[in-house]
């Protein structure tokens, strides 16, 4: 008799699995096409978005128009599309930005619109001049170029740019730096003094006054004050070996990479914020000022805009013979004894890995337990031991500096004065049967 027809199971599983394959990878097809679709239709409304700016503006006139860097958005727009429009008076012929120019004039206004959206990676940008209906005349009046640069020298845009004139309150204005870090304002009642500040979030200046200026106003004069402003820079301190931690709280001293440079304190576990990324980096050491290891000392580089986990070398330290979860206060003797007291804790073997700064250092514990006293009654005894340091840390030494407690050895229980029974079973006594008479 002829078998039954049909598929084998292994004919099934593998018509499945080349199933799904071919469905993945038509899946994975129509998903790209449909993203770049959408990215087409967001290029194509993204470069109308800019263009209906440039109208807009073009209708308001140079007059109406806010100098500098500005976010409205035509009418019409998505929430989520950002339409960035930087506006500069430029004289006739001039190339260059208002704060490089010898001389700028106001021949026209120049526009640079930037739209975008969250899909697409570049902005859509239109570029126009806006001329004036009639000659722009700067005769005895006076002009400010206001540029702001980051900590490499480039232009930083979006910076609120603050003027305060107390005499005369028309020259007084906040605007936006534009594409190119650059705030240019002309027609301004001169012989006067602008206090000038600027900001912007995130960002921090090179000092603490570095935010500020007070700027001349001359007739027929340009004042360029230029300030420095760059996204600001965080420190984590940790410890350079991460199986010998520092504990947290341990002084942490600091100073930026230049010649007279304060020494700063610190501390792990407290993130330093708002620093300056000066681009010659810092230098760092576990311990207070006076323990600074000299040519021995880590220097590391600040990151603009981020943080930088700076792991400082330090004495090693092994605390061994202590009982397990046993708070362990760590005291320096040497040059940072004003410095204050660190806690650790042992581990489930009655062991801490620690670093500590370089330096003497002296140890102590305690651990209660309770104890039968003479009268028969528990009672709780406190057992402290104290352990120093004989030698100081030193930055020469390759191994870690053993420190060994016996307090886990007198938790331990005393011997027995009297021998333990034994667990065998002695044999009872036998009856013997009577002999028969």
């Amino acid at each position: 008799m002829a078998a039954d027809g049909g598929f084998s199971l292994v004919e099934v599983l593998a018509a499945v699995v080349l199933f799904v394959a071919i469905s993945a990878s038509t899946i994975t097809v129509l998903l790209m096409a449909l993203k770049t679709v959408r990215e087409n239709n967001d290029r194509v409304l993204v470069a109308n978005v800019a263009r209906s700016q440039i109208e807009e503006l073009r209708v308001l006139g140079p007059d109406q128009i806010v100098p500098g860097l500005t976010y409205d958005k035509p009418a019409g727009t998505p929430d989520d599309f950002v339409v960035e429009t930087s506006a500069q008076w430029v004289g006739a012929g001039q190339a260059a930005s208002a704060c490089d120019a010898a001389s700028p004039g106001q021949a026209y206004l120049r526009i640079r619109v930037a739209a975008s959206s969250p899909d697409l990676g570049a902005p859509a940008v239109a570029d126009t001049i806006i001329a004036p209906e009639a000659n722009v005349s700067d005769e005895g009046t006076a002009a400010i170029a206001i540029n702001v640069e980051d900590h490499n020298g480039e232009p930083v845009s979006g910076v609120t740019v603050t003027a305060v004139d107390s005499t005369s309150p028309e020259n007084s204005f906040t605007y936006l730096t534009g594409s190119d870090g650059c705030l240019y304002i002309p027609g301004l009642t001169p012989d006067r003094a602008l206090a000038i500040t600027v900001s912007k979030d995130g960002y921090v200046s090179n000092s603490e006054s570095g935010d500020t200026t007070t700027s001349n106003l001359d007739a027929g004069s340009l004042a360029k004050p230029s300030l420095l402003l760059a996204p600001a820079s965080g420190i984590d301190f940790i410890s350079e070996k991460s199986d010998y931690p520092l504990p947290v709280g341990t002084p942490i001293s600091w100073r930026v990479n230049e010649t007279g440079a304060l020494v700063n304190s610190g501390q792990t576990g407290v993130a330093v914020v708002g620093q300056w990324p000066n681009p010659s980096g810092f230098a760092a050491w576990a311990g207070c000022a006076d323990a600074d290891p000299g040519d021995l000392v880590q220097t590391f580089d600040f990151t603009a805009g981020g943080s930088t986990v700076a792991g400082v070398s330090a004495g090693r330290v092994e605390l061994s013979g202590l009982p397990p979860g046993v708070d362990v206060i760590a005291s320096p003797t040497g040059v940072c004894s004003d410095q204050g007291t660190l806690t650790v804790r042992s581990d489930v073997d009655g062991i801490v890995r620690l670093s500590l700064p370089y330096g003497l250092w002296s140890f102590s514990a305690s651990v209660e337990r309770e104890i039968v006293d003479g009268e028969g009654e528990t009672v709780t005894e406190t057992l402290s031991e104290d352990v120093t340091l004989s030698e100081p840390l030193d930055p020469a030494q390759a191994d870690s500096t053993p420190v060994e407690f016996t307090l886990a050895d007198q938790l331990e229980p005393p011997p027995s004065e009297f021998p333990e029974p034994s667990s065998s079973e002695s044999p009872g006594p036998s009856l013997s049967p009577k002999a028969s008479p």
